[in-house]
């Protein structure tokens, strides 16, 4: 797979075409609608930050020329489009929360816990939960299922055609706590797309945040955690391990495949009892779904067709 360009080149004019209806921009849930009225996302996001960074610049310069005017309206207007960007809402309202439950203040902390909530379900990269397909390298398709522990997310293999990081382990975790924004200068450059991939995709800059991707040697030997990015890229993500210039898409599986993954996996040699019994699990939860769809023994699965819900996967 392609190392990960720098953000100033033109990263992403080698991804899949993709069909879409003019306005998909960013993941959306009909349960989320208000909250993404009111907290601006993708390249909005990306210009309401440069211009924030600007003003502050500007409020730096007022404040030391002792132009009263100029500070107050600054901060007024700095403090008010820092008002739909949910991360900042996010990390401002936890802190505060915290602050509050140190003083005894607990309706407070429940205020600003539910306001936190409220940014936290705006933000994509926590709307990530549950199944989901990337192609690694030569080793083929692999399913991973993503969770979060707080604010840290995990994806474990579920499928494997490796010996190297198998099934039941972890491929890779991100921190996103708004602390961790915090540490890092707020906040990574985004990546910025070249012409053709920012038309098709609907989006000029992707957001980026650092994680740890495992690598391993075969049999799962010197296993090790080595330093990686998360890159969402509208209903998709990926995540490239830096050091070795690997890099992985993620696209929402359909039923079908899902269903075909899970069986492939199952006929292959299981070594140990502890991945015997991880899979047998998932498996299980496959033979409801296939109760469900009625998927019988004539079912023909097309290779290479069907592995997200619409054309233009990854590779």
């Amino acid at each position: 797979m392609e190392m990960v360009r720098a953000p100033s080149e033109g990263f992403g004019d080698d991804l899949p075409e993709r069909r879409s209806k003019s306005g998909e921009s960013h993941i959306n849930s009909s349960a989320d609608n208000n909250n993404q009225r009111k907290f601006v996302s993708g390249d909005e996001l990306h210009k309401l930050r440069h211009d924030v960074m600007a003003m502050r610049l500007e409020l730096q310069e007022a404040r030391r020329s002792g132009s009263q005017l100029l500070v107050r309206a600054l901060e007024k207007a700095i403090m008010n489009a820092q008002k739909v960007d949910a991360e900042f809402v996010y990390a401002v309202s936890m802190e505060r929360r915290a602050l509050a439950e140190e003083k005894g203040k607990f309706q407070d902390a429940e205020r600003f816990r539910l306001q936190a909530m409220e940014a936290r379900n705006a933000l994509p990269q926590f709307q990530l939960e549950g199944l989901w397909v990337g192609k690694y390298g030569e080793n083929g398709y692999e399913m991973i299922n993503v969770t979060y522990v707080g604010d840290v997310m995990h994806a474990q293999k579920v499928t494997s055609n490796t010996n190297n990081v198998p099934k039941g382990q972890v491929s890779f975790e991100v921190d996103l706590s708004p602390n961790k924004a915090g540490n890092r200068n707020e906040f990574l450059d985004p990546i910025k797309l070249g012409d053709s991939a920012a038309e098709q995709w609907g989006s000029k800059y992707l957001q980026r945040f650092p994680g740890k991707g495992q690598i391993a040697a075969d049999g799962f030997q010197d296993s090790q955690w080595i330093n990686g990015q998360l890159i969402m890229v509208n209903e998709f993500f990926s995540f490239a391990w830096l050091p070795i210039g690997h890099q992985v898409f993620f696209g929402r599986p359909t039923p079908e495949l899902i269903l075909k993954l899970m069986k492939d996996d199952k006929k292959q040699e299981i070594g140990n009892c502890s991945a015997r019994t991880f899979l047998e699990k998932c498996w299980e939860e496959t033979e409801h779904i296939e109760d469900d769809l009625e998927v019988n023994e004539g079912y023909h699965y097309n290779d290479g067709l069907g592995y997200y819900p619409q054309d233009g996967c990854f590779e």
